[in-house]
């Protein structure tokens, strides 16, 4: 066989498959590209779709926040992907969340991806009322400190040069979620069997945001065999409850208010719909706060001077003394330390865990110039936004002190949706602010600590946390500011 022939053979060999799979890429563009809606003058938002059937979810997934931040310089504000097996488009900017959100049940509707609503459950996120949480936060602050001092404590007793805080963290803030949302009791799980459960949680976390394709070993499969496992422990529990009259603890955990509720509206209980709504209480109440606690040691960390400051504040309240001193926290303390509350804003603006909300569009609407078809899904992004806003100057500076005045009366209250906005904001907010400050008071009048590795880097998946796992060094806290 001749040179020329070789040549001839090599580039049917190769360009072949390159032309046709270049032309399959085309073909799958123009077929999502098909879903415009023609009755609509305005073009689709600028991007792209990826390959055929999992569009860009695979680069997504393996790059995260990269990714994102390369799709915000090149699309700007608004733009159009395909991911998790639907045509996508994500919107961010506070005047363009403003109009997705404020148009809840009108234009846009709540839908999470199909794999979400496969290990989940159909339900939306949670019939429970961020009001039945608020009316009842008095009984959260008990079972939160003693978890909370008994977990620093432990810290503090570790052997060995450094603990990794981002695990936990998680069973903390585990084992908090398991009381105060489903009414677990301390002696209902051995070390082994919460140490089962957590990790089952984990699992089942991780292969949320899949393709929807349910065959061994695939994400959605994974997370479907995780979330059986949990849903057992929790049926469990309710049915424990259905032979009680009356709660354990003195109070109603959030799991007997969402069965009473049920049952007030004339409806039977049904298992696999209590275990569901369980399930996402338990993703609300415990992953996001794990990562906002984890935020809070590394930014609290790297800047002593806010820590200093929070120290001085709990000094005005009387709350800064020795251990076995510690004074009980209530609601109206709590609500009184304006500076802790500033601190956690900042770092749930910095790094907020959750990146993004999910909507899908209940017919073609315009924004901005561009026009989203009916049918598509939405996603609001909670860290771009806080990213681009105008209504923070020096954004990349961690300074809590931009909270401590009331924001202009011109500005969006889009500008900071750590836990979503609109109807349908964070079930557990109230749940989480209470949480989260706790946390902070019994850090900063327990611990000093070093950040091993300094500043970390944060990755998604789906939940913002430390690639290393924060690996730290704590001691007991002197007392002296």
């Amino acid at each position: 066989m001749g040179f020329s022939a070789l040549v001839a053979s090599a580039l049917c060999t190769f360009l072949l498959p390159l032309l046709l799979f270049l032309a399959t890429v085309k073909l799958w563009d123009l077929y999502c590209v098909s879903g415009r809606d023609p009755s609509c003058p305005l073009p689709l938002p600028p991007g792209t779709m990826g390959l055929p059937f999992f569009g860009e979810t695979l680069q997504m997934v393996l790059q995260r926040r990269k990714f994102l931040q390369m799709k915000r310089r090149k699309y700007g504000f608004i733009y159009k992907t395909h991911l998790f097996g639907r045509p996508t488009v994500r919107v961010m900017g506070a005047e363009n969340v403003r109009h997705i959100l404020l148009g809840e049940h009108r234009l846009v509707s709540v839908q999470w991806p199909a794999s979400v609503r496969t290990i989940l459950g159909s339900g939306c996120l949670s019939n429970l009322h961020n009001g039945q949480h608020k009316h009842r936060k008095k009984h959260y602050v008990p079972v939160i400190q003693e978890e909370v001092s008994a977990c620093l404590a432990r810290w503090l007793g570790a052997a060995g040069p450094c603990l990794l805080v981002y695990p936990e963290v998680k069973r903390l803030m585990f084992r908090i979620a398991m009381r105060i949302l489903l009414g677990f009791q301390p002696r209902q799980a051995s070390p082994d069997g919460e140490q089962q459960l957590v990790e089952a949680f984990e699992e089942m976390i991780r292969n949320l945001f899949s393709l929807p394709i349910d065959v061994p070993f695939s994400g959605l499969y994974r997370g479907l065999r995780a979330r059986n496992i949990i849903h057992a422990k929790i049926e469990e529990n309710i049915r424990a409850k259905m032979a009680r009259k009356e709660p354990e603890g003195g109070y109603k955990d959030a799991l007997q208010l969402l069965m009473e509720h049920t049952q007030g509206n004339g409806e039977q209980l049904n298992m696999q719909e209590l275990k569901e709504s369980a399930t996402e209480l338990l993703f609300g109440g415990h992953e996001t706060t794990a990562s906002a606690a984890t935020s809070l040691i590394a930014f609290l960390g790297l800047h002593h001077d806010v820590l200093q400051k929070v120290r001085k504040e709990l000094q005005v309240k009387g709350l800064l003394c020795s251990p076995n001193q510690e004074k009980q926290l209530d609601m109206e303390v709590l609500e009184q330390l304006k500076y802790t509350g500033c601190v956690i804003k900042e770092t749930l603006r910095l790094s907020p865990p959750v990146p993004g909300g999910f909507r899908i569009a209940l017919k073609t609407l315009e924004l901005n110039g561009y026009q989203i078809p009916k049918g598509w899904n939405v996603i609001y992004s909670i860290c771009d936004t806080h990213d681009v806003a105008d209504l923070f100057t020096n954004k990349d500076e961690f300074n809590p002190d931009r909270f401590m005045s009331p924001p202009p009366e011109d500005s969006s209250r889009f500008s900071f949706i750590p836990f979503g906005g609109g109807l349908r904001s964070c079930v557990g907010k109230e749940f989480a602010k209470v949480l989260l400050k706790i946390f902070t008071v019994e850090l900063a009048r327990s611990c000093d600590w070093q950040l091993l590795n300094g500043p970390p880097t944060m990755k998604t998946g789906p939940i913002v946390y430390p690639v290393d796992n924060l690996p730290t060094k704590f001691i007991g806290f002197s007392g002296q500011i």
